[in-house]
Formats: C-alpha cells, structure tokens, sequence
C-alpha cells in the first residue's frame, strides 16, 4: 500500500466569508495549510456539518494531501498544531484516508514537552 508522509513544522490558517450560493459548488468554511520547510504539503479543508463534502483527496502533480472534515474538528486540528510537537501527516492513496498525528509523548506530560526539558 502507498503511503504519503510527512512531519508538519509551519501551518497558515484561512476562514471563508461570503461567497455566492447560485452555483453548486461547496466552499470550505475555513482551511489550513500545512508545510515542511517551505513545501505545502496537506490542507485540510473544513465544510459545514451535515453538509456533503467531497473525499479527501492526493493532487499527484502538485504532490500535496487534501483532508476534509466537518467544521467541529476545526478547533481539534488546531489546537493539534498550536501545542503539539512534532505534527506529521500519513495519508493512504489506495484507501483515500488520513490523519494529522503527534509523535510519541510521555504519559502526564502536560504543558512540558519531553523534548525541551533540560536536566
């Protein structure tokens, strides 16, 4: 099985307004670009719960993941990426599923990343 990964170190952030309703397309409502270096890599698109969005998706020419998810998981992705480290990325080409997860992290850890600690 093919798989595209990736560690996440940067991410920008933008939430839609308006638009037009007279064409069917579906717009996300908010999105999140995610990087490794200057590479984009994943952007995970976030559409109005209950609303039919389209799969997620592997751009092969741009080589860039598409997630898709319901607007509630919004604030879960970020706070993910603004308290978590490291972020990496797996995504299955075959099965067109993926996921945004943390490295390993001791047990209680809390606020203190085991990774900065110094003794």
């Amino acid at each position: 099985m093919k798989f595209i990964d990736h560690e996440i170190d940067l991410y920008w952030i933008h939430i839609q307004s308006g638009g037009t309703s007279s064409n069917k397309k579906i717009y996300p409502q908010a999105l999140i670009r995610c990087y490794n270096g200057d590479d984009l890599v994943m952007q995970a698109n976030f559409f109005k719960d209950g609303t039919k969005f389209p799969e997620n998706h592997y751009d092969k020419r741009n080589k860039l993941v598409y997630l898709r998810y319901p607007l509630s998981m919004y604030p879960n992705i970020l706070d993910l990426l603004r308290n978590e480290k490291p972020i990496y990325i797996r995504y299955s080409i075959e099965l067109k599923q993926g996921f945004i997860r943390t490295g390993k992290e001791p047990v209680g850890e809390g606020d203190y990343d085991a990774d900065f600690v110094n003794n």
